[in-house]
């Protein structure tokens, strides 16, 4: 899982802010100890030479290095080099790196919280203004964050370029060899789905417990069942959200009966997320449950025999619910001394230019508002990605990675209780409370 489990204003404008826009040449990137905004702001970068530095995680490094070429071309006379963290270590070391006097022009935002209320980044509100760029709340919630740094509302402090999303991998082979006609449009499809699998001999859905992917499916049925407003509040932190829900039991009640009727791979809790993926590549699966993070590994080892969609919905007349989060998302650093050349950067981000860029060297869905055509595929597996996702980005109905909710969640809350959940150790009652108890310990409002 990638940064899947990564982890987005109301700092009002300083009254008496100057809001410099295209003619006035480079301007001041000075901004005062106490507020997150610049000082000023300038879009125009002129003929003056600009040394930028960039920091984000090793993960990145092919689809940022892509960007920093096709953007120093069109800016010769911006240079930017980047520098790369482990993903191991990235979260660890981001706070201490945006919080350096000798912090770099552009960074990931790996604690969006603490770089806010330590003033440690600038709110990106101004250059929004100054370059006009879309950014639907519904997309950008994990990057806002007040002025004390509580995330979901007020300014922006990074911008995404790309997305994480989950969905289901369908091997289009096996379906054929199921019986099965269409792709499942609703939960009681791809039950029946999975059942035709199992008739035909085959293992209906690849997943693995040993390091939490179970939780992709999980979360796709409690979010249908509840709502992607109560789920995000979860996620973020929200006074009296709360995980033992409905959506929450009869999601868990579902991959215990699920993996009683042998729809689940033998062994299920220890297999892991590589060992999942190889054996679903080598024909061993109908439906994987996952991200686009593994777009590329699929589609090179299974060509045109699979598709990639969002995890079906209640009933045909709903749209469904995915998880996902910003694949690459920027925030420049206070201590920046080039704060309008890297506000430059993030703005060629958004180009249609940089979003073919992304599509031709990552799994990422580009970031894409309505009304936006998307880039051109590179495989009929991006392709299923880009007709199937684009709907589901445009009506809002996302959230992030329950995952993310707490920094401790994943390893001590959902790997350790689905394990238990799906060698019936756990009820889904006792399983929801068990997550909502390790939630409660590490939030405190």
């Amino acid at each position: 899982m990638k940064s899947v489990i990564k982890q987005g204003g109301v700092a009002l404008l300083a009254t008496g802010m100057i809001l410099s826009l295209a003619a006035c040449g480079p301007g001041s990137t000075g901004s005062s100890e106490s507020s997150n905004e610049p000082s000023s702001v300038s879009t125009d970068m002129g003929s003056k030479s600009y040394e930028l530095k960039l920091w984000d995680g090793a993960g990145l490094k092919t689809v940022d290095d892509a960007l920093i070429k096709g953007f120093q071309s069109k800016y010769p006379n911006i240079h930017i080099k980047a520098n790369y963290d482990p993903d191991n270590v990235s979260a660890q070391n981001g706070p201490r790196v945006i919080s350096s006097t000798d912090a770099p022009d552009i960074a990931r935002l790996t604690d969006v919280n603490t770089a806010v209320s330590g003033h440690h980044v600038i709110s990106l509100e101004p250059y929004v203004k100054a370059y006009g760029w879309k950014v639907p709340k519904s997309q950008t919630q994990l990057y806002r964050a007040d002025a004390k740094g509580r995330l979901g509302d007020g300014d922006l402090y990074a911008l995404p370029n790309s997305y994480s999303v989950s969905g289901v991998y369908v091997n289009t082979k096996l379906t054929a060899k199921a019986g099965i006609a269409d792709l499942p449009r609703t939960l009681d499809e791809f039950e029946s789905d999975m059942g035709k699998a199992k008739d035909a001999g085959l293992i209906p859905m690849m997943t693995y417990a040993k390091d939490g992917g179970t939780s992709f499916a999980f979360q796709a049925m409690m979010t249908n069942t509840d709502s992607v407003q109560s789920v995000q509040d979860w996620i973020l932190q929200k006074p009296k959200a709360d995980f033992r829900t409905k959506g929450s039991k009869e999601a868990a009640q579902k991959l215990q009966d699920w993996n009683k009727e042998g729809y689940l791979p033998q062994g299920v809790n220890a297999i892991d997320a590589s060992t999942a993926l190889s054996r679903f590549t080598a024909g061993e699966g109908v439906f994987f449950p996952s991200g686009n993070w593994n777009l590329a590994t699929v589609a090179k080892a299974m060509g045109d025999d699979v598709q990639f969609i969002p995890f079906p919905a209640n009933s045909a007349n709903e749209q469904p619910s995915i998880a996902a989060n910003a694949g690459s998302f920027f925030g420049i650093p206070k201590n920046s001394r080039n704060k309008d050349a890297a506000a430059c950067f993030l703005n060629y981000t958004q180009s249609d230019e940089a979003r073919q860029i992304i599509a031709n060297v990552s799994g990422y869905y580009p970031k894409t508002v309505e009304g936006q055509s998307l880039p051109k595929a590179q495989s009929a597996l991006q392709r299923s990605m880009f007709d199937y996702y684009k709907d589901v980005f445009d009506s809002g109905r996302s959230t992030d990675f329950i995952n993310n909710a707490t920094a401790g969640i994943q390893s001590s809350g959902f790997i350790p209780n689905f394990q238990l959940l799906l060698d019936n150790s756990l009820t889904a009652q006792q399983f929801t409370e068990k997550i909502q108890q390790e939630y409660s310990q590490e939030v405190r409002h």
